[in-house]
């Protein structure tokens, strides 16, 4: 617990800069949107849900932090393998508040405020609001998890040959995959299952087990890295 209490501290040195520039927008266009409705004759406004903006900062942690974390810890006698436990962790924390809040976020929307048909909300974009609260939650966790983990694993992987394949690779798939015809429905099917799956535990086991790739993926690159 102290080990994941040093990493949450010393990452959310790092980011804090980023942290409070995304809050603060966050603030302000909420007073924009309080002002239109206030002082404009439009009814209604279709909105992104201030929740979800959050999500804004999972991609970025799993970005900022394989590029700039480990030298600054290095020098601490953090080894590589404690510093690629103590990423992850900080990973699975972050992913864990944001899924919480949209969660809870999602289940005020519906019942308190009861105006979620203007709001843009991504558990009722892929449909992970019809599991329920926990449901939702978890399907959240695990998604932003995977996510973050991919992430990790591409910018790990920046100054290694190996890694720029992948990240190209990565990159053509989807527009080259669409763009044919016979690999089209695969792709679709892959985003359904990663995204649309109608049942809860089998989309949950497709996201963990493309975590512990990517995971493993991404300490390949961490194993070798002197920077």
């Amino acid at each position: 617990m102290r080990t994941l209490a040093f990493h949450l501290k010393a990452t959310y040195m790092q980011l804090k800069i980023y942290i409070w520039f995304i809050l603060g927008i966050i603030v302000l266009g909420t007073i924009t949107e309080l002002f239109i409705i206030l002082f404009s004759d439009i009814p209604d406004i279709t909105n992104l849900s201030k929740a979800n903006m959050l999500i804004i900062l999972l991609p970025l942690t799993a970005i900022v932090l394989p590029l700039s974390y480990y030298k600054r810890i290095a020098h601490l006698g953090v080894n590589r393998a404690q510093y690629f436990l103590g990423l992850h962790a900080v990973y699975a924390t972050w992913a864990f508040a944001v899924a919480l809040i949209n969660s809870m976020w999602n289940f005020v929307q519906m019942n308190v405020f009861q105006n979620n048909d203007q709001t843009v909300e991504l558990v009722k974009a892929f449909h992970w609001n019809d599991f329920g609260f926990a449901g939702s939650f978890l399907y959240q966790f695990v998604f932003y998890l995977m996510a973050m983990a991919l992430l990790s694993m591409l910018v790990s992987g920046y100054a290694n040959p190996v890694g720029w394949l992948l990240s190209a690779l990565l990159i053509a798939a989807i527009p080259v995959g669409t763009a044919i015809p016979s690999l089209r429905i695969h792709v679709v099917s892959f985003f359904q299952h990663l995204l649309f799956n109608d049942l809860l535990l089998l989309g949950v086991w497709f996201n963990i087990l493309l975590y512990f790739a990517f995971v493993a993926g991404g300490w390949l690159f961490t194993r070798v890295r002197t920077y």
